[in-house]
């Protein structure tokens, strides 16, 4: 029997050994790896990169030397990818995988473009593979950043944003914006100014598209009205057509485009009826009282 136990817990000790030996302590990333996609406009904006801590040390002039290579991040190089040709910083970078490298200073940064995406740091950077070269203005930020970030943010509707760089209290901006605008306007130009197509949804899709980036709205009215006489039973023309007048603070014009909503909403028995309804009691009553 004792030999029994004394096996027992030999065998259960071994069993501790061997499950100790196997536990290990993974020290975390000193600088932890990112990655993220980001649709503006038409394009996907694809970056990844290693984001360094501060740590209690000074960043910009001292860790990152001003006026000297930097790798915009940690470990290997930082890598920008669109789908598509866009306009990048001051330039028009085409579609493609890129690696981005800064040389910053006080008062602003030199912006890098380069075709290898291979590096790790700046070892074996050659400036005979830059795409092309910029400068931008250094802004400080209200928080303080402890890990080096980059994002694509204060995106508009017509595809334009920035990629910023932020670390410490220091941000430096890159204005990107995709070629959708540009896209849609030289089709809007071609299909209804120069060909005068006259395709009720393909005008009223103009009319949209100036309404929602805010441009000429008395060509989209126009559309709108020329919409409306080739099909009149879609709510979706005199709908918008009213949204623009009240934007125009043009309350009679709003009035009666709601009507004519109105109308069409009732013979489709559709549920907005009744708020277009209060909605158009309400202008009246304002008009009226203006006068």
């Amino acid at each position: 029997m004792k030999k029994v136990i004394l096996i027992s817990v030999f065998i259960f000790q071994s069993l501790l050994i061997s499950a100790q030996e196997k536990v290990q302590i993974k020290l975390t990333e000193p600088s932890p790896s990112a990655s993220f996609e980001q649709e503006i406009g038409s394009t996907i904006i694809k970056v990844a990169y290693n984001r360094p801590l501060t740590r209690g040390r000074n960043i910009f002039g001292e860790l990152i030397p001003f006026n000297e290579l930097w790798r915009t991040g940690a470990s290997t190089c930082t890598t920008f990818e669109t789908n598509e040709t866009i306009d990048f910083g001051n330039s028009t970078l085409e579609a493609g995988k890129y690696s981005i490298y800064t040389i910053p200073s006080k008062n602003e940064w030199t912006i890098i473009v380069n075709k290898d995406t291979t590096l790790h740091g700046t070892t074996g950077y050659d400036e005979k593979k830059d795409v092309f070269r910029f400068t931008v203005p250094v802004e400080k930020t209200a928080n303080f950043y402890e890990t080096f970030t980059i994002e694509v943010n204060d995106i508009d509707n017509k595809g334009a944003g920035f990629l910023k760089l932020i670390w410490e209290n220091t941000m430096v901006k890159i204005a990107i914006k995709s070629k959708a605008d540009e896209n849609i306007l030289a089709l809007i130009e071609k299909e209804i100014v120069i060909k005068k197509t006259q395709n009720a949804n393909l005008l009223f899709q103009a009319a949209n598209y100036y309404y929602s980036t805010n441009r000429e709205m008395n060509k989209a009215i126009q559309w709108l009205n020329e919409a409306e006489k080739i099909d009149v039973t879609n709510f979706n023309y005199p709908s918008l057509r009213q949204k623009i007048y009240v934007g125009l603070q043009d309350y009679p014009n709003a009035i009666q485009a709601a009507k004519t909503a109105l109308a069409i909403a009732e013979s489709k028995k559709m549920k907005v009826a009744e708020s277009l309804k209060k909605q158009i009691g309400e202008w009246e009553l304002a008009v009226k009282n203006k006068k």
